[in-house]
């Protein structure tokens, strides 16, 4: 039987979920400003960094999450709009992979990262046939759009937990996406909300800069940091070097 607490809680986040999706609308980008190690913003605020094994970048200087508040909505055209807290999402079939986030910038870096897969979601919510795209948020003003189909591929996690540790302030926590196929900017960090669509809306970055919507990979150079950023050609979509694992060895469900 559920206590108290635990039913206070599970209220609140069904209202969450109808209302964060119409109340957490992002600030539009003004432009792509680059706050790297940026003196002047507090060092306890999440800001771009170039840390030697995985570079930070963040749309917008920040604070982090507040747990107090936080809670997963998703809507849209859905059968059964929901609000999902962070212990819950632990209860969602876990998988893990070893997979490389790809910069616009031409550097990549490779994590260990265990989340669930979408179609978890998929389930629980029940989307409309006409639900062809989806809308992400996150705490940080930051948002992006995907062809649902996209986000059904096997190498596309929601990711809880990053090198055997829950995720850190600056890789996305409590939650962000990892689709190695696509470029790091489409991988969002800090999510609040999922809202399934029947039109596709526009991106962040391709919103106030030159990147594309899809933001699939290109072929071209990768200067992978766990190499010492030596040049190394790449043919497009998901980035695999000479000295990587392959999926096949990576990419299983968690046992038990």
């Amino acid at each position: 039987m559920d206590t108290p607490l635990k039913s206070d809680r599970r209220n609140f986040l069904k209202i969450f979920s109808l209302a964060a999706l119409s109340a957490l609308v992002p600030k539009k980008a003004a432009s792509a400003v680059d706050f790297r190690n940026d003196k002047n913003i507090p060092k306890q605020y999440i800001q771009n960094r170039d840390n030697p094994d995985f570079h930070i970048r963040s749309a917008n200087p920040f604070m982090g999450v507040d747990m107090q508040s936080w809670g997963l909505a998703i809507g849209g055209r859905v059968k059964n709009p929901i609000g999902l807290g962070y212990e819950d999402l632990f209860g969602l079939k876990m998988h893990s992979q070893v997979s490389r986030l790809k910069c616009v910038e031409c550097w990549s870096a490779k994590a260990k990262w265990e989340g669930f897969r979408f179609e978890e979601l998929v389930k629980k919510v029940q989307p409309d046939p006409s639900a062809k795209f989806v809308y992400i948020q996150s705490a940080d003003s930051y948002y992006e759009s995907f062809a649902l189909e996209e986000l059904l591929r096997p190498r596309v996690l929601f990711v809880l937990r990053m090198n055997g540790q829950s995720l850190s302030p600056d890789h996305g926590f409590p939650l962000r996406l990892i689709a190695p196929f696509k470029y790091g900017y489409k991988n969002i960090k800090y999510i609040t909300s999922i809202k399934f669509l029947d039109t596709r809306k526009r991106n962040y970055w391709s919103n106030s800069g030159p990147y594309s919507v899809d933001g699939t990979i290109q072929p071209g150079v990768d200067h992978p940091l766990d190499f010492n950023k030596k040049p190394l050609p790449i043919n497009g979509g998901e980035v695999f070097h000479y000295f990587d694992e392959r999926p096949g060895n990576v990419s299983k469900p968690e046992d038990g």
